[in-house]
């Protein structure tokens, strides 16, 4: 199906940056449209001045198209300054509505997300042509039904890339373990835990390799200190753009753990038994979508539970309920993809993506 010139997106979101969630995000959107994501939009008042030219480029180029944002995925719904990014983009774009499909919410208790912004409910309820086409996770779900409007759980985007992108020549081994901390600077959790807690793995059983990930350049000296920490089964892998090298490398892997949420993300997505440290809502979020529970994995946790988290994750049982959840996450957010490809090729209004009739077939 091709695209039709008189229908555009702009993409709103991180990528580019050298941080692989945010680039797994948009991939996995552009190989699930048949739009190419060449419109992007800037995020600060800044960058819309240093890419003024780009963006009257985009204008004149699209001119006459109809173009709708699209807000690519994160932790971004809720937060007045990404309602902020989306009113530009829309305005900038002269876009006729805003399309989100698979958005996260911080949950109202969360200290450490409010922390870093700040909400603003009000900002995004003033904003016109919505389409709130589902969410990441029940917490989320939760939030937008108290402070702005119901909406479903249709999973993270990112869900979507082993479903588009064939991995089945990878083989997984159960012999390598997959480690991804975050550091800003330092990761959140006491990696000499996560390690020891790696030791006591080795004991047990065969373990060829760790695989420590920088899934981002902000992580490459924490991945490294890590990686030394380990000793000599520790190797480490640096997150150099290309997302599909990086998902190879986790697939081939028994086991993965993962501070990282995307990290998890992708792993889970990938079938490989994943056990996810959670220090914010955005974790939990995912978590409980996919498996119904939040992550038992939090800061502070002991070297036992870990180890009683990996027992857990390998259960055959556990696994094949977390596959299920999976493919049908992926079953809705393609779903959601169809709706925006239709529109793309014309098959349907701007109206009728924007505002679809309550009989329509749900997400």
């Amino acid at each position: 199906m091709a695209t039709t010139s008189a229908r555009r997106l702009v993409y709103l979101g991180w990528h580019g940056f050298m941080n692989f969630g945010d680039d797994l995000l948009r991939d996995s959107w552009q190989a699930a449209l048949t739009d190419d994501l060449s419109l992007s939009a800037p995020l600060s008042r800044r960058d819309y001045v240093t890419q003024a030219p780009r963006v009257a480029m985009d204008r004149m180029r699209t001119a006459g198209a109809e173009r709708l944002v699209l807000l690519g995925g994160g932790t971004t719904v809720g937060f007045a300054n990404w309602a902020g990014h989306a009113r530009r983009a829309q305005i900038a774009y002269d876009a006729d509505g805003i399309l989100i499909p698979g958005a996260g919410a911080a949950e109202s208790t969360d200290a450490f997300a409010l922390g870093l912004q700040e909400q603003g409910w009000s900002d995004w309820a003033d904003l016109s042509g919505v389409a709130l086409m589902g969410v990441r996770g029940p917490l989320t779900a939760r939030e937008c039904a108290a402070n702005w409007m119901p909406t479903p759980v249709i999973g993270d985007p990112a869900l979507l890339y082993p479903a588009l992108i064939d991995f089945s020549g990878e083989e997984r081994d159960e012999a390598t373990i997959g480690v991804a901390l975050g550091a800003d600077p330092e990761s959140r959790f006491d990696p000499h835990v996560v390690a020891e807690a790696l030791r006591r793995i080795s004991m047990a059983e065969r373990v060829d390799r760790v695989r420590v990930f920088a899934l981002s350049a902000a992580d490459r000296d924490g991945a490294e200190r890590f990686a030394r920490m380990v000793g000599p089964l520790a190797e480490v892998v640096y997150y150099d753009g290309e997302v599909r090298d990086t998902m190879r490398s986790i697939a081939e892997c028994g086991l993965f753990i993962s501070e990282r949420l995307h990290g998890a993300v992708a792993a889970v997505s990938l079938g490989v038994p994943t056990v996810a440290l959670s220090y914010a809502s955005k974790c939990d979020d995912f978590w409980l979508s996919v498996t119904g529970t939040r992550s038992p994995i939090t800061v502070g946790h002991s070297a036992e539970e870990l180890l009683a988290e990996v027992r857990a994750v390998r259960e055959p049982a556990y696994q094949a309920f977390v596959a299920a959840e999976v493919v049908a996450l992926q079953g809705t957010l393609g779903r959601a993809a169809e709706r925006i490809n239709r529109w793309l090729a014309g098959q349907s209004s701007t109206t009728e993506l924007l505002h679809p009739a309550p009989s329509g077939p749900a997400i």
